[in-house]
């Protein structure tokens, strides 16, 4: 059966294509996963995950890690910072039957009509040698001078480092898309099924970041990927317009979009307007 025998227009995108993708954009713009202090920016041996930027990158100069300011210490009024970084390694996904992403036995295999995505994520936090930390250093939120007038807080001093304490978490999700609302305002959006992290401890701290994590997806990153469903209408002058719409499910086709075969398929109606 044609893919266009219960709809006019058919279209499909391959898990592998997006994860190759994906990987490219990694390369080529290597500041959008890495994020860490000026000062390790400057010095690869403190990454705590390799980069592989395509050559370009390097012959023009471009930045691999995106810097940001050190992380405080909390009680010193943001006095004292800390070096670190973070860098997203992996990101991944995977359409059903699933056959890239090999889930933690806490989610089971992954359902028909459902699709895995895999993240690893490294960070580190610069603690200096017991020798460099000897004498407290002022938090004051700001100084004055002799005449007793505020001035502003001085910068942050950032404590030195020879090494980063570096670790890696894998995350793992599971999840379907669904189509919700009155025909003519629905809206097809993401629904997040299950999240694990993977081998942390104690169980309490597990529990509570993939509570976080949970709750950061459901209401914050999916729902800013919600599509409203709508026809739309491309006019050609003096002669027609065409109006396109989502194949309506299950009525004329199964699922609209279809996971499956490694693939997320969309059907689409096509109609001639005078």
């Amino acid at each position: 059966m044609a893919f266009t025998d219960q709809c006019d227009l058919f279209g499909a995108v391959d898990e592998a294509g997006i994860n190759l993708v994906v990987q490219h954009v990694m390369r080529q713009r290597p500041s959008l996963f890495n994020y860490g202090t000026q000062l390790v920016a400057n010095n690869p041996e403190l990454w705590c995950a390799p980069v592989d930027p395509i050559q370009t990158v390097l012959d023009r100069g471009n930045p691999i890690f995106t810097v940001e300011p050190p992380l405080p210490l909390v009680g010193t009024n943001g006095l004292i910072g800390l070096n670190f970084c973070i860098q997203l390694t992996k990101l991944e996904i995977d359409f059903h039957p699933g056959n890239v992403i090999n889930l933690p036995p806490e989610l089971g295999t992954l359902a028909e009509q459902h699709f895995a995505l895999h993240c690893q994520v490294c960070g580190g936090i610069g603690c200096p040698p017991k020798d460099i930390i000897r004498f407290p250093i002022p938090i004051d939120t700001h100084q004055r001078d002799v005449a007793g007038i505020a001035v502003p807080p001085r910068e942050p001093v950032v404590i030195p480092t020879r090494e980063l304490e570096c670790f890696c978490l894998d995350l793992f999700a599971v999840c379907h898309v669904e189509i919700t609302g009155p025909k003519g305002h629905q809206v097809l959006r993401p629904v997040l099924d299950g999240i694990e992290l993977v081998d942390i401890k104690p169980e309490g701290l597990e529990n509570s970041l993939e509570c976080y994590l949970k709750m950061l997806l459901q209401l914050v990153v999916l729902p800013r990927l919600s599509i409203a469903i709508q026809k739309y209408i491309f006019e050609i002058p003096n002669l027609f317009s065409l109006a396109f719409s989502a194949t309506p499910a299950p009525s004329e086709v199964p699922f609209n979009p279809a996971i499956e075969d490694d693939q997320m398929k969309v059907f689409v109606n096509l109609e001639v307007l005078p």
